[in-house]
């Protein structure tokens, strides 16, 4: 029933429409139509406001309907009227008939907009998509290619070369997705064969296919149509068919890659795109159809001695058309995550709690290659917050972290290695792994794999390490990184981390860990104990130390970072330290590091003795740590001369008061990490920083009383911008 009143109208949306048009200052004339299934269509012809020299042969007034459906569940159709309206153009629809043609005016869903759609906004889609065609700048250049067409279903294929030479699809959960199964040589759930067809140009398809004579309209192999290839396949496999009874009852499917081009002009090929048509019926549907064999009494297929599939007859058979979906592997990861691919081969040790959820991130995002190192098996208590199921338990957790996401990604992106780090450390082939890493992250939460890393490999592998662990209470994360060049070696960075949480008093309880937050999870040893840390945090934290890792990676510099959540709020806030400098210095067989940040320090103190205290002696105490199986000394902070001290430009005598609270205070904070390691003392402007009698004599005191206790002791002597040390081994 045709009208021209908009109130004759019954569909609410296609009443607003109408009237959006009779009102609108850029339609020439409308009409509007009931039809007889409940739609209602709207016949509108627009002033389209077209540039000189249009386009892709848009006119300046263009008909089009617009078709509004009494479930009112989806946008209105948009149809281009026009019988010469170009076909092939960006944004458009394919349906069962190639004309009307249909416009493709939005890319929201409806179901996200009904609450607020504004017919004239409406309108105005469908305006610009004819005046942005006009321009031809309705798809940029920079977009992708638009998909062919609205299919059946969708197959899963993997990002590999050579993915149709032998192939199968097989249904998933008997929907209209299929996932494709390659090398199955066609005895799959269907009997799949591929071709590369002929070159095309995007927007090739018109209509929606739903017999193999609508594919000759648009695919060709060797200018050969579709169906003349689909024939010559299915008489050259009549005897198989029948010999495999199994294969008369699937599916026949047919794989193209159709290499396509933006432009027809355009030189080169810019996608080379799949698509799949089956067969709706199964081969012996096919056969039987086609009168080149019949059934049995016995109910068997039997072949019609001379009858073969002819053209006409292929031609008529129905099909589906499936579109590919990319599987889920690290090039898709990391374009759903908007980042670089990167796949470079890292080494990570530790997959606990901490480096199970870093893994999994990293994979999800499509970051690296990973050899995970891990000696250790799942345990239950293990599940409060390892990336790991109950059907791991009693395996190695790198074993099974690396099976786990190498399904995942349906790749060998995470290679195990089964094993203790500190008993494989000078194993050669250790250090060949090492050596071809891009990075090694340390996330054992163990100081001797750090130092390990740090000093062991320093002449052998040059690539740098970062150390990542979450502190006993689980709500702060640490990241220290080395830069590129190990300027800032791991070792270095665990010593200034230490005086780090020291000096800054929101971090003082950083490392203080109550024994009632404690677990013992198995009662044949008192080392066996675990935290009590909160699965939320982990989480938190993981995707923080995952992103850190990466930008370190990535920006070659080296920090010192923590990250503490706030337990009110939830917040997270970041500490960050730029790392200083150190030097060494041999002495009696051992390598003595010496931090410039404390050589500055100690010489601040030493000036300002001399400029306000008449140029008076100072010291303190040198605190740090020592390895002593390494025989290396780390000096990283001093605690200042006391109140008590005795100061002259002769002599200095160090107090004692607060010293000890001072020192036992750095020593909570820190876990016991620091020692004491000796003292420190300034000459006079203009003196040498050589040992005096008294100091000979302190020093052998000193030695004497530690080195019985199997502790190295130290002594400096800073005199005008440098210093003397005084060591000696235990």
């Amino acid at each position: 029933m045709k009208t021209e009143n908009p109130s004759d109208l019954k569909i609410a949306r296609a009443k607003s429409i109408a009237l959006a048009i009779q009102n609108h200052p850029y339609v020439i004339s409308s009409e509007f139509r009931q039809r007889a299934d409940g739609a209602e269509v709207i016949l509108v012809t627009f002033d389209v406001e077209v540039s000189q020299n249009p386009k892709n042969g848009i006119l300046d007034n263009e008909d089009i309907a617009i078709i509004i459906h009494p479930e009112d569940n989806t946008f209105p159709e948009v149809y281009a009227l026009r019988e010469d309206f170009k076909f092939g153009l960006p944004h458009t629809n394919t349906k069962e008939d190639e004309r009307p043609i249909s416009l493709c005016v939005t890319e929201q869903l409806f179901c996200e907009v009904r609450h607020s759609f504004i017919p004239f906004e409406f309108i105005e889609l469908i305006r610009n998509w004819l005046r942005l065609t006009a321009k031809d700048t309705l798809h940029r250049e920079d977009q992708p290619l638009e998909p062919f067409l609205i299919s059946d279903g969708a197959v899963i294929i993997p990002d590999k070369k050579g993915i149709l030479s032998s192939f199968t699809i097989e249904s998933l959960n008997g929907q209209m997705l299929f996932k494709m199964v390659q090398g199955n040589d066609n005895y799959g759930s269907s009997f799949c064969i591929s071709y590369e067809a002929d070159i095309q140009k995007t927007g090739f398809i018109r209509k929606t296919p739903k017999k193999i004579k609508d594919v000759d309209d648009f695919v060709s192999i060797n200018k050969l149509p579709l169906s003349e290839k689909i024939v010559s396949e299915l008489n050259a496999n009549k005897s198989l068919f029948l010999g495999l009874p199994e294969v008369l009852s699937k599916k026949f499917v047919v794989g193209c890659l159709v290499p396509v081009k933006r432009k027809e002009t355009d030189d080169k090929v810019e996608a080379n795109n799949i698509l799949f048509f089956a067969l709706k019926n199964t081969i012996a549907e096919l056969g039987l159809q086609a009168k080149v064999w019949s059934t049995s009494e016995e109910g068997s297929i039997v072949p019609l001695i001379g009858n073969n599939f002819d053209l006409n007859t292929v031609k008529e058979f129905d099909i589906e058309t499936y579109v590919p979906i990319s599987d889920f592997d690290s090039k898709t990861a990391a374009i759903h995550n908007n980042v670089n691919l990167n796949d470079n081969n890292f080494t990570i040790i530790g997959a606990g709690s901490l480096g199970s959820q870093i893994l999994g991130i990293f994979a999800r995002t499509g970051f690296g290659k990973w050899t995970v190192i891990d000696h250790d098996n799942l345990l239950p208590h293990n599940l409060a917050r390892h990336a790991l199921s109950r059907n791991a338990i009693g395996f190695n957790k790198a074993e099974k972290i690396s099976e786990e996401l190498n399904q995942l990604l349906n790749d060998q992106v995470f290679t195990p290695l089964n094993a203790n780090f500190n008993d494989i450390a000078h194993a050669t082939s250790t250090t060949e792994l090492l050596k071809r890493s891009s990075a090694i992250i340390d996330a054992s939460t163990s100081i001797a794999v750090a130092r390990k890393l740090a000093r062991d490999f320093k002449d052998t592998v040059p690539i740098r390490r970062i150390s990542t662990f979450l502190n006993p209470a689980g709500k702060d994360l640490v990241v220290l990184s080395e830069d590129k060049k190990r300027v800032h070696r791991l070792d270095f960075l665990e010593m200034e981390y230490y005086r780090f949480i020291f000096e800054n008093k929101e971090l003082n309880n950083h490392l203080v860990f109550e024994n009632e937050s404690k677990i013992r999870y198995n009662r044949n040893s008192c080392r066996e104990i675990t935290n009590r840390i909160n699965q939320a945090d982990v989480l938190s934290l993981s995707a923080v130390c995952a992103k850190s890792i990466r930008k370190q990676i990535e920006s070659g510099e080296a920090t010192i970072s923590i990250w503490r959540i706030n337990s009110e709020d939830e917040s997270i806030a970041c500490f960050s330290q730029i790392p200083s400098k150190w030097h060494s210095k041999k002495e009696d067989g051992w390598k003595i590091y010496i931090c410039d940040e404390l050589c500055n320090r100690i010489q601040i103190l030493r000036n300002h003795k001399i400029e306000y205290n008449d140029n008076k002696e100072t010291g303190g105490v040198l605190l740090g740590t020592f390895d002593i199986e390494r025989k290396v000394m780390y000096v990283f902070d001093t605690i200042e001369a006391p109140a008590d001290s005795k100061e002259s430009n002769v002599s200095f005598e160090r107090g004692v008061a607060g010293v000890i609270n001072e020192f036992e205070e750095y020593r909570k904070i820190t876990d016991s990490q620091i020692q004491y390691l000796g003292e420190w003392h300034s000459h006079p402007r203009g003196c040498a920083p050589n040992p005096s009698i008294f100091d000979e004599e302190l020093y052998t005191y000193l030695h004497d009383k530690l080195s019985r206790q199997g502790y190295p002791v130290l002594m400096a002597i800073i005199g005008d911008n440098r210093y003397k040390l005084k060591f000696k081994s235990i």
